[in-house]
Formats: structure tokens, C-alpha cells, sequence
């Protein structure tokens, strides 16, 4: 049975059957009560005919002989006093009914026991009830019998008709019970189904589905923590495209990559070894299959150095950053001047200190100025900033270069990934060593942040936090 049906038949029992209790109690118990009032109203009237009538029967004269002419007379008077329609009836010591005020007959006489002192019961006569009391009225002219009956149909036809009124209120409460209990289960059960239907859409690949958040209670922490766990799975499954989206292009990229100096060498070697070239030709050849070749050699060395650095773990060591970029300074200066146009290399470096592998460190600041060497042009201009700040030493590469694209700097970091290939490519370049930079500065726990703007120039900013 779903959980809407569980919540509807429980609420709906629950209500009835406790209403159905507390109401038969609530009508009970003032029906009992006016029935002992009614009862204890009926012996005092009885104790009053007894009394009497033993007291009227104890004052007539020695010898008086018509005794059960003279209770009934008696009787009646005591009767007619007491002002009350009661029905009274008297039995003579042989138990023969002697007088009677009504036609009405009942059994009292008939369960009496000669030890009682008197008897009280309720009795039921042709659809009419009464309160019946039997008492033995003892005198010196022999024993009595007297049975008084009250009517007390009122006391049941007002708990009948409370019992009318109950039965009403319980159809009428039956039924806003049900609406009630309709509606909660449904309130209740809203959010559960709002997940079902969420968690569905999720298993059907709709990642993005989420479940609003309302109130504050078990199922709101649930349906937060399913939240939470879709953020989380949409992340990882984001993540895992990702990664073979960049998978699949390191694959392609680097098939690429050996594939074309591989055409080249092969070509050229092909020629050399079927045809007769002369003697420039064959220089020519050679040259080109020595230039490929060191094009894989350098990819191949690029390649290691990202496999080393993949499981690579450094010991931090402070490195004075005037030293580094002394360093820099001088890889720098052969870098640019193998280029054709005119480059102008500025530091701007205050004192400082920063912890890592200062080999590292080299590696990583000499690939950003060569990836800052070709992006710019003649009269291009890099500056090596460096200072220090609240939350660590900044050192910043900027250029006066072409600048990146902004749909293209997140993916720039990627292996292989080259914005314009051939330039790339002419300049002597694979596409890894901005990848390489980035394992560097991970590793240093350091923060990378690039900022560019197409055709005005690159800043790239490395944070290396205080230790």
C-alpha cells in the first residue's frame, strides 16, 4: 500500500474510532448519572411510603381485623400526599396483591429473598422503563409487601436522542475527516512525490533537476541531502565528461602530433634512400628530418616530464625570489634573443620569500615567458612583477601579446591544446607547457589565475600563500 493511502486510512480511523469512544463516554456518563439521581430519588420516596405506612399501620387500635382494607386505605392517603404518579403496589403477607394503582405488572416480587431488606432494579415493560423498588413494611398486624415503579422514559429518550445527534455528528466529522486526512496525506506525501518524480528525471539523465526546499522537517533535510547528492553527481558526471572530453583530444592531439613530424622524417627519408639528389637537396632533406626528429625528442621530453610530475610530491624549501629570477633573467635573455622582432624584458621584483623546489619554480616562470615571447609581436614588451602581500607573494607574467579569447582560457591549461596551432607549431610548441605549469603550481599549492583580453595583452598571476 503507498504511503498517500497508509497516512488517508489511519487519519480517518484514528478520529473515528477515538470519537466514537469519547463520544459514547460523554453521553454515558450523564445518562448514569440521572439514572442514580432517579434512583436514589426513588428509595427516599420509598423509605417515605414505608415509614408512613408502618407508622399508620402501628397506630391502629388492638384488634382491628379489615388489616388489608386498611393498608390500601392507608396506602392511597400516603400516595395521594406524596403528590406523584408513581405506580404503587401491595402485597399481603401470603404475597396476594392487594392493591395496585396501575395495570402494569412486574417481577420484583418474584426475585425476592426473604433476607433482603429491600430491592432496587431497572425494568423494561412493553417498551417503557422504570426504576422499581421492593420493600417488606413490617407491623403488629402482620407484614407487608409495597413495590413502587417510576417512569423514567425520559432519562432514556434524552440519551436516545443524544445518541441521534452523536450518530449525525459522527457521519458529518466521518466526512470532514476524510477531507482533512485527504488533504494532508496529500500535503504530506507532495514533497516524497516531488522527490520520486526528481530522483526519475535524474536516473533518465536530467542532472539538473533539483526539489524546492519548504519548511523545516525530516523530509526538507531529505530532500536538501538529495540536493546536495545530485550537485554532487551532476559535478562528478560533468567532471567524468570532462575528463574524456580532454581525454579524447589529448588522444587525437597527440596521434597528431607524432603523426606529423612521422610524415615529414618519413618522406624525406624515403626520398633520400630511393632517389639521387644532389648534394644541397640531400643537405636539405637531412636538415628537415634532424628538425623533426628534435621535435619529438622535445615532445618526448615534455611528455616525461608531465607523466614525473603526475606522481611527483616536493619538499618545500624556502626560495629567495631574487635568486629565481636571477635565474629566469638569464634563460630569459637567450629565449629572446633568438626572436626575430624586438622584445623587451622588464623586472619589477621586491625582496621576498617563497616555499618549493626552486627547479620547479624555474621550469614554471620560464614556459610562461616563452608562451609570453610568442604571443607578442614586434616592440613587444614582458614584465616579471613581483611583491608581497596580506595573503602571500604574488609574481606576475605580462605581455603586450595578442591575447587569448575568453571561451578559450579554460581550456588552454589542457595538454596539447593550442589556440593557433601553426604559430604554435612554427614557434617550436606542443600545446604542453602551460599543462606543465599548472601540475607545477598545484603542486606548490600555490593559486593560478590568468587574466587576458584579445589583442591587448596576457596577465598571469601566481599566489603563493605564506607558510
Amino acid at each position: 500500500m503507498r504511503l498517500f493511502w497508509k497516512l488517508f486510512i489511519s487519519m480517518l480511523c484514528f478520529v473515528t474510532v477515538a470519537f466514537m469512544i469519547f463520544g459514547n463516554i460523554i453521553i454515558s456518563i450523564p445518562f448514569e448519572s440521572s439514572l442514580e439521581r432517579e434512583t436514589n430519588r426513588s428509595i427516599e420516596e420509598m423509605h417515605i411510603m414505608v415509614y408512613a405506612l408502618a407508622a399508620s399501620l402501628d397506630g391502629l387500635p388492638d384488634g382491628y381485623q379489615a388489616s388489608d382494607t386498611a393498608v390500601v386505605e392507608i396506602t392511597k392517603s400516603i400516595s395521594q400526599s406524596l403528590e406523584n404518579n408513581n405506580c404503587i403496589f401491595v402485597y399481603n403477607e401470603d404475597k396476594d396483591i392487594i392493591y395496585n394503582s396501575s395495570s402494569y405488572k412486574n417481577g420484583l416480587l418474584n426475585i425476592w429473598q426473604t433476607d433482603n431488606h429491600g430491592i432496587c432494579s431497572i425494568i423494561e415493560y412493553n417498551e417503557s422503563h422504570y426504576i422499581g423498588c421492593f420493600f417488606e413494611v413490617k407491623s403488629k398486624i402482620g407484614n407487608f409487601y409495597v413495590e413502587i415503579d417510576k417512569e423514567i422514559n425520559f432519562i432514556f429518550e434524552d440519551r436516545n436522542t443524544l445518541y441521534k445527534n452523536y450518530r449525525i455528528a459522527l457521519i458529518a466529522l466521518f466526512v470532514f475527516s476524510a477531507i482533512l486526512s485527504f488533504l494532508f496525506s496529500i500535503s504530506f506525501t507532495n514533497p516524497i512525490r516531488k522527490l520520486a518524480a526528481a530522483t526519475m528525471d535524474f536516473a533518465n539523465g536530467n542532472y539538473k533537476k533539483r526539489v524546492k526546499v519548504r519548511g523545516n522537517n525530516e523530509i526538507t533535510a531529505l530532500i536538501k541531502d538529495f540536493n546536495s547528492m545530485a550537485k554532487q553527481l551532476e559535478d562528478n558526471i560533468h567532471k567524468l565528461e570532462e575528463d574524456a572530453r580532454r581525454q579524447e583530444e589529448f588522444t587525437e592531439a597527440f596521434s597528431h602530433e607524432l603523426k606529423t613530424p612521422l610524415t615529414s622524417i618519413i618522406g624525406y627519408a624515403d626520398m633520400l634512400r630511393s632517389m639521387k639528389l644532389s648534394e644541397e637537396d640531400v643537405i636539405i632533406s637531412a636538415g628537415y628530418i634532424f628538425k623533426e626528429g628534435k621535435r619529438l625528442e622535445r615532445l618526448a621530453y615534455k611528455m616525461m616530464e608531465l607523466s614525473f610530475l603526475n606522481n611527483q610530491q616536493i619538499e618545500m624549501m624556502p626560495v629567495s625570489v631574487e635568486l629565481l629570477v636571477e635565474k629566469i633573467e638569464k634563460n630569459t635573455k637567450y629565449l629572446l634573443e633568438t626572436k626575430a622582432e624586438k622584445i623587451q624584458f622588464k623586472t619589477d621584483i621586491r625582496p621576498g620569500t617563497i616555499y618549493g623546489d626552486i627547479d620547479l619554480l624555474e621550469s614554471l616562470f620560464n614556459n610562461l615567458i616563452d608562451n609570453a615571447r610568442k604571443a607578442c609581436k614586434e616592440n613587444g614588451i614582458i614584465i616579471l612583477e613581483g611583491k608581497d602581500t596580506n595573503t602571500g607573494y604574488e609574481l606576475w607574467v605580462k605581455d603586450n601579446g595578442c591575447g587569448i579569447p575568453k571561451n578559450e582560457i579554460k581550456k588552454i591549461t589542457e595538454a596539447f591544446y593550442m589556440i593557433d596551432k601553426s604559430r604554435a607549431r612554427k614557434e617550436g610548441g606542443a600545446g604542453i607547457g602551460l599543462a606543465l605549469c599548472i601540475k607545477i603550481v598545484h603542486l606548490h599549492n600555490a593559486e593560478f589565475k590568468i587574466i587576458s583580453q584579445e589583442g591587448e595583452g596576457t596577465q598571469i598571476l601566481t599566489r603563493f600563500s605564506l607558510k
